[in-house]
């Protein structure tokens, strides 16, 4: 049995200082020099939720185990996936842009720039393919080959 693949889809760094930022800037709008509840109640409420938000961004996670893809809101036994390219930037893009099939299903995050394409090999099944956003769209096909020749 191969080892389990999990990749967290971690909020990058440098978007936390930048998040908050802008949540301070938007308490200090609403606050505008008001005295009182004014002055306190939009940052104790705005910081505390952006942080949050960047927490709960930082949860999920695609994992490959026990023959099955999981991700953010959905999985899929890999005996029902055909094969997977990995895309780069501009692939990623065109795939989930320009040359998206409607009924493809697309899971990502905006900070990640590349992602594998899976084809979908189930006749009931009208989703013609998946995209995964992947930091290491090399290491998540290699697990999903291995975990499917095992399986």
């Amino acid at each position: 049995m191969s080892a389990p693949f999990v990749e967290r889809w971690v909020v990058p760094l440098a978007w936390w200082p930048a998040a908050l930022g802008l949540a301070a800037l938007a308490a200090a709008e609403i606050h505008g020099g008001a005295p009182g509840t004014r002055a306190v109640l939009p940052y104790a409420v705005l910081l505390p939720v952006t942080l949050l938000l960047l927490l709960a961004g930082s949860r999920s996670r695609v994992t490959v185990e026990d023959g099955v893809l999981h991700v953010p809101g959905a999985r899929i036994p890999l005996a029902r996936l055909d094969h997977g390219v990995v895309l780069d930037r501009e692939a990623f893009r065109q795939q989930t842009g320009p040359m998206a099939d409607p009924r493809a299903f697309v899971v990502s995050r905006p900070w990640l720039r590349t992602a594998v394409r899976l084809t979908v090999d189930d006749p009931a099944d009208p989703t013609p393919y998946w995209v995964v956003g992947s930091r290491h769209p090399e290491r998540l096909l290699e697990a999903l080959r291995a975990s499917a020749g095992s399986g």
